[in-house]
């Protein structure tokens, strides 16, 4: 009777074991199938640092004030987070809030925000800190601060819930809170933040030697997914150059912002892969339009235009240049492809140029540029004109000069300048925010149009229509976008391509 017992007790124990493990397994196929992680949102495979060269270091990690791209290539996201995230296409997603709601009129924003928030210092982070960081990037005019102009109040309804007012509609308002105008501080954060740094991000910084490097650490109290990588330590150069050096000798694991010999280096570079990216900076060639101007005739711009090998002039970029026909880039909202309008005819540009005499030149166009642009695409630009009968005359001079002769005496024709379509797209609508003094009622029609859109379709319809028109009466010739370059091992994953050259997002970069 005892030994029956015995063995009916195994028996039962044996059939549970199996029914778990049969369970189990059920569960893993279900998984699978639904494409479903068997870890937890927070669980690592712990994965070693790797280092990533960069050019240009920040000058200070206050992010707050510092007014190069370099920090926020190293900081934004990856350290100090925004209400507002964006993905590889520059489009608004997720950030510290995981979702939003706004009203028929377009006035009224209200995020809803991630439970379990805290900063790298332990700090709770809630709708308090969302409402006092905007209000000190406002009164303390932090970077950004000039994109929330049109904001009438911000209010904490809940410690989940955040409710922003406008004073008209800003359909912008979104992208603007992905950038540095939405990131979220912690109010009570004693730090130097000029050597020091206090996020919510998947890293924080361990160690910052101005000038040489960056080492960021895995934030064990970020409140999401965390970082692959235990550390990524950003090394910087100063010059290309001496960084495709260090990558090709094996020193770092991968590299952003390859010059044109470092990019040909790294194709060549079996062990290497080579990513290409879109930017919001164009190089343009502006237009002085004043109307004492010989470019103040929309025929003679036009005929530039036509005259100009646009296709020659991204060739000779060897891979760092990709056509743009208008004010925006395939980042922005208003994108469309507008490389068509203009294409290279020489007939067509002689013809229209034909109109002005060699005395309406004065002599020759004035081209006058910062010589950091080099030598060889202003040359381009002359033989080119010239085919068309345009007189010009070339003149590289220093940054100070130029700042001098261009802006403030006028006394130009035509310059090249870098414009970024994030911050420099709509200044053709506004005469007095551009070096072309361009002035078009039918631009700043379609711009003030966009400005007022309750909603997305209406804001990209207009601003499609502003950069037609502004493509079409030609204050400027948008030459070439700037294309980033980046370069990894083979053992690297993830490594972003799209404006690595300000944004650099790090958590999702693998190494196997």
């Amino acid at each position: 009777m005892e030994r029956n017992e015995r063995g009916s007790w195994k028996s039962g124990i044996i059939f549970l074991v199996a029914l778990v493990l049969l369970s189990a397994v059920a569960w893993v196929g279900w998984s699978l199938l639904n494409h479903r992680s068997l870890l937890p949102n927070n669980t690592v495979v712990s994965q070693a640092g790797i280092t990533i060269g960069a050019v240009t270091p920040p000058k200070s990690l206050d992010i707050r004030s510092e007014d190069n791209d370099a920090v926020t290539q190293a900081l934004l996201g990856n350290v100090y987070q925004t209400i507002v995230g964006k993905n590889a296409d520059n489009a608004p997603t997720p950030g510290i809030a995981r979702s939003w709601d706004i009203s028929k009129d377009a006035l009224t924003y209200t995020f809803h925000l991630n439970e379990g928030m805290h900063f790298s210092n332990g700090h709770v982070l809630d709708s308090e800190d969302v409402v006092w960081s905007l209000q000190q990037t406002i009164t303390k005019q932090y970077a950004g601060a000039d994109d929330l102009t049109l904001l009438a109040s911000v209010d904490a309804t809940a410690a989940d819930t955040v409710r922003i007012t406008l004073k008209s509609p800003d359909p912008g308002l979104l992208r603007t809170l992905s950038g540095r105008a939405g990131i979220v501080y912690d109010e009570q954060a004693k730090i130097n933040y000029s050597t020091q740094a206090a996020g919510s991000g998947p890293y924080q910084v361990a160690d910052w030697r101005n000038g040489e490097s960056l080492k960021l650490i895995r934030n064990q109290r970020y409140w999401g997914s965390q970082a692959k990588v235990e550390s990524v330590t950003l090394r910087y150069f100063g010059s290309a150059s001496t960084m495709s050096k260090a990558l090709e000798s094996g020193e770092l694991d991968a590299a952003t912002g390859l010059d044109a010999g470092g990019l040909q280096k790294a194709e060549n570079n079996t062990s290497l892969t080579v990513g290409k990216g879109v930017s919001q900076d164009s190089v343009v060639l502006a237009f002085n339009t004043d109307t004492a101007s010989v470019l103040s005739d929309q025929r003679l711009r036009q005929a530039i235009r036509y005259l100009i090998d646009s296709d020659g002039i991204v060739k000779a970029q060897q891979g760092l240049g990709a056509a743009i026909g208008g004010p925006f880039t395939p980042l922005d909202a208003g994108y469309e492809d507008l490389t068509g309008l203009f294409p290279l005819d020489p007939a067509k540009g002689t013809s229209l140029a034909s109109y002005f005499p060699p005395s309406y030149y004065g002599g020759s166009l004035r081209f006058i540029y910062p010589e950091s642009y080099g030598a060889q695409l202003g040359q381009l630009i002359k033989e080119q004109l010239a085919k068309g009968g345009i007189p010009v005359t070339v003149s590289m001079i220093s940054e100070a000069d130029w700042k001098q002769t261009v802006e403030s005496q006028r006394a130009f024709d035509m310059t090249l300048i870098t414009m970024s379509s994030d911050t420099d797209a709509g200044s053709f609508a506004n005469p007095s925010d551009t070096i072309t003094k361009y002035d078009s009622p039918t631009a700043q029609e379609s711009y003030k149009k966009a400005q007022a859109s309750t909603s997305d379709e209406a804001y990209t319809a207009a601003l499609k229509s502003y950069a037609r028109t502004v493509a079409q009466e030609a204050p400027a010739d948008w030459l070439f976008m700037k294309v980033p370059v980046t370069a990894s091992v083979r053992k690297i994953s993830g490594m972003p391509s799209n404006m690595t050259d300000s944004y650099l997002p790090l958590w999702n970069i693998s190494s196997q």
